[in-house]
């Protein structure tokens, strides 16, 4: 019975469903001390669960959607799906319950906060938050459904996340600048994240997808001709910085959040190029790389944050390290989950 719970939260991916919530949070937070509003802990706290459903729904979603291509990689073995240990029927059930509940949760969120200041039911806020709710979902599940076959949606399905950090803001309002600028940057980094990762993991399975439309290709386990892809994720990380630094000019901020956005920039860039030169096919390899490449882009993208509290930049990464740990070792009995 605990073995079977373990296939569908494995399934679920329970191990970095964090980082979603995080987004709805911290744009929330972001927002409130934009606009002088007070927390609200029931807010936060339900903001967080959202994020833990739409995470949920997601996963459960694009590997339903994905079986098909799956059960042909050789590396998607023991997924629950594949190993057929959890059955369509009830995975769909789950995905459309996670997806009703993540809905419910934020509009609770939204209802929370809009009474606090208006007894009008309907308001600007709450009409964005609908909107950014049903682009979220579509662009997730245009992803989910046509990443392997579409590079347009490759591309662009990872923009989910923009409307996640807006969702966070119309909590609170329906319109901030520094707000959107940090929307921006959060899908730029889930688009980058998605084609280092998601894509070069599947560049043999996938239709199409951005490292093989760029001519990425693997002779054994070493990658070559990486130069128009290196390009494109230099671009990617260059716009990501020069909207951190207006971020933080729009924010007022100090002198010293400047050197700590440059200082966490600079050890990404070196990550960067040590996870480049050591490209290869055996993601077992590749693991400690995209680990430290992501967690110091996590401290990068911080620094927009730390205006709501400057310990943000320790408590966050260390939040993601303690929760995607904890998780390994309850579902796999190991910090360094094997490959899903």
């Amino acid at each position: 019975m605990i073995e079977k719970i373990k296939e569908y939260l494995r399934l679920g991916r329970l191990f970095n469903a964090e980082i979603l919530s995080l987004i709805f949070v911290l744009s929330y937070l972001l927002t409130a001390k934009l606009h002088t509003i007070q927390n609200d802990y029931r807010i936060i706290f339900t903001l967080f669960l959202a994020g833990i459903f739409a995470h949920v729904w997601g996963c459960y979603n694009n590997d339903r959607l994905d079986l098909t291509i799956d059960k042909n990689a050789s590396y998607c073995i023991d997924k629950p799906l594949v190993s057929g240990k959890i059955k369509q029927r009830h995975a769909r059930i789950i995905e459309n319950t996670a997806l009703l509940i993540f809905i419910f949760l934020v509009l609770y969120s939204s209802y929370i906060s809009n009474s606090q200041t208006t007894s009008i039911f309907i308001s600007p806020r709450i009409i964005s938050t609908i909107f950014f709710l049903f682009c979220a979902i579509s662009l997730a599940y245009l992803y989910n459904r046509f990443n392997k076959s579409n590079i347009f949606i490759n591309i662009t399905g990872q923009m989910y996340a923009t409307f996640a950090v807006l969702i966070g803001m119309s909590i609170v309002t329906d319109y901030n600048i520094i707000v959107f600028l940090s929307a921006i940057l959060i899908g730029l980094n889930g688009v980058y994240l998605n084609i280092i990762e998601a894509d070069l993991k599947d560049i043999k399975g996938d239709i199409v997808n951005v490292p093989k439309s760029l001519g990425v290709r693997f002779i054994g386990e070493k990658a070559v001709n990486l130069f128009k892809f290196y390009i494109l994720n230099e671009t990617i990380k260059t716009i990501s910085f020069l909207l951190v630094l207006l971020i933080l000019f729009l924010e007022k901020v100090e002198i010293i959040f400047y050197f700590f956005a440059f200082g966490f920039y600079c050890i990404n860039v070196v990550f960067r190029i040590f996870m480049f030169k050591n490209l290869s096919a055996n993601r077992e390899k590749m693991k400690r790389f995209i680990a430290v490449q992501e967690l110091s882009s996590i401290l990068f993208i911080c620094t927009i944050y730390m205006i709501v509290n400057p310990l943000l930049i320790v408590v966050i990464p260390l939040f993601i390290v303690l929760w995607l740990s904890i998780w390994n070792m309850v579902l796999w009995n190991t910090f360094f989950r094997p490959q899903v």
